[in-house]
C-alpha cells in the first residue's frame, strides 16, 4: 500500500509539473536561411523535441497548400506558393527552422517571403498578425500534441495501476483462502487431539483393568503351585 501511494504522489506531481498549454511571445528578428539575412518570425516552443516539432510543422503546414520539401543538409523546411489570404492575395514562400535548445525545447523561426520583401512588423503591419496566427496556431497544434501524450502516458499509468490492483485483490483473496484452509485445519487437529486424549483416557483406563487381570491371573497361578506342591 506504501509503494502504491508513493507512486500515485509521484503521478500527480508528474501531472502537475507537466507543459500545459505553450503561450511563448512571437519575436521578430533578422536571422539568416539558405538565401540569406531576413526578417523572421521566431517563438519558443519549450517541452518539445527537434524530431517531434518537425513532424508536427511537416503536417501542419499541409493546410497552407503549398508544395513543402525538406533541406536536411540546412535543416530547413521549405514551402512555396502557400495560400495565406490573410497575408496575401499572392502566393506566399515560407521557409521555416526548427532548431534543438537542449532542456529548453526547441525553437521555431519562420520566413515568410512576400516576392519583393519578408513579412515583418515595420513595413506590413496589417499583415503581420496574419503571420503571427500561424505561430500561435502552430503552437496550439504542438500543445495539443504534448497533452495528448501526457493523457496516453497518464492511461498507461492507470491502466499499470488497476492491474496491480487487480493483482493486490486477487493476492488478498488467495491468503483469505489460505486462512480459512488453516482454520478448518487447526479445527480439524483439535477435533484431533480431542479424540487423541479420550483414547489415552481410555487406554489409561484399559491399562488399569489389564493390570488388575494381571494381578488375579498371578494370584490363581499362585494357587494351582500351591496344589501342585503338595501332591509332590
Amino acid at each position: 500500500m506504501k509503494t502504491l501511494m508513493v507512486t500515485l504522489f509521484m503521478l500527480i506531481a508528474f501531472v502537475s509539473a507537466s507543459w500545459g498549454q505553450i503561450d511563448s511571445p512571437i519575436k521578430e528578428e533578422t536571422k539568416s536561411n539558405s538565401k540569406g539575412s531576413f526578417n523572421c518570425l521566431t517563438m519558443e516552443l519549450p517541452g518539445t523535441t527537434g524530431k517531434a516539432t518537425n513532424k508536427a510543422w511537416s503536417k501542419f503546414i499541409k493546410k497552407l497548400k503549398g508544395k513543402t520539401k525538406f533541406d536536411r543538409k540546412m535543416n530547413e523546411h521549405i514551402t512555396d506558393d502557400a495560400s495565406l489570404k490573410d497575408m496575401s492575395d499572392n502566393t506566399v514562400d515560407i521557409i521555416t527552422k526548427i532548431e534543438e535548445r537542449g532542456a529548453e525545447g526547441t525553437a521555431i523561426s519562420v520566413w515568410f517571403n512576400l516576392g519583393v520583401s519578408y513579412l515583418s512588423s515595420n513595413d506590413h503591419p496589417e499583415r503581420y498578425p496574419a503571420g503571427e496566427k500561424i505561430l500561435k496556431d502552430f503552437a496550439n497544434v504542438v500543445s495539443a500534441d504534448m497533452i495528448e501524450a501526457e493523457l496516453k502516458e497518464a492511461e498507461k499509468k492507470l491502466k499499470e495501476l488497476e492491474d496491480l490492483l487487480k493483482k493486490q485483490e486477487k493476492e488478498e483473496a488467495q491468503r483469505t483462502k489460505d486462512i480459512e484452509d488453516y482454520r478448518a485445519t487447526i479445527k480439524k487437529m483439535e477435533e484431533n487431539i480431542v479424540t487423541a486424549e479420550g483414547d489415552i483416557k481410555k487406554s489409561e483406563e484399559d491399562q488399569t483393568n489389564t493390570t488388575l487381570t494381571i494381578d488375579e491371573q498371578k494370584k490363581i497361578i499362585d494357587e494351582i503351585q500351591k496344589r501342585l506342591d503338595s501332591v509332590k
